[in-house]
């Protein structure tokens, strides 16, 4: 740090009418980020056909049976760069899935967790097992498509979490 980055030395009193206002900002700044995290939960939501097809551990699967019987599903996008070794696969991706550990808790309010990989399920569950991984994994790497999804979707989603809601049958 220069000297020039040294924040000025001040009295007691000019210190705190400064951190007086900036809580004010931060106050108004956390009122607006609340704010739009609610208009975000009113967006309305786009019908997504139940019988897309995913591939899992035991062969094809449609986005209906992934939600395992339960009302809810979180699905996580995972990118993947098909035929890349482990190290260049998504550094987030990977940081948020080790973060996933105990499911039961969703399960006990019937909501499933899965991971949705843009990869061929057979490469990338074997870097699943590598990492020691054990929630539900599933590659949509044939499914994930404009046709199917909303514009916003048919690329690598810029939110990677999204719950879907199908009533039971």
């Amino acid at each position: 740090m220069t000297r020039d980055q040294i924040p000025a030395i001040a009295g007691r009193a000019a210190f705190q009418a400064e951190l007086d206002a900036l809580r004010a900002r931060e106050k108004a700044h956390t009122h607006e980020g609340d704010a739009i995290a609610a208009a975000r939960r009113r967006l309305p939501m786009v019908e997504v056909d139940a019988t897309i097809p995913l591939t899992g551990l035991h062969g094809p699967v449609t986005l209906l049976e992934v939600f395992e019987g339960r009302r809810q599903l979180i699905a996580y996008y995972f990118m993947w760069q098909a035929g890349q070794p482990a190290e260049a696969q998504c550094e987030g991706c990977t940081f948020y899935t080790t973060q996933v550990g105990e499911l039961s808790y969703l399960h006990s309010r019937d909501v499933t967790y899965a991971t949705l990989c843009q990869g061929p399920y057979d490469e990338s569950a074997r870097y699943r097992e590598f990492m020691g991984w054990d929630m539900p994994w599933y590659s949509a790497q044939d499914s994930l498509r404009a046709d199917r999804f909303p514009p916003a979707a048919a690329s690598p989603p810029e939110v990677h979490l999204a719950a879907v809601d199908i009533p039971r049958v």
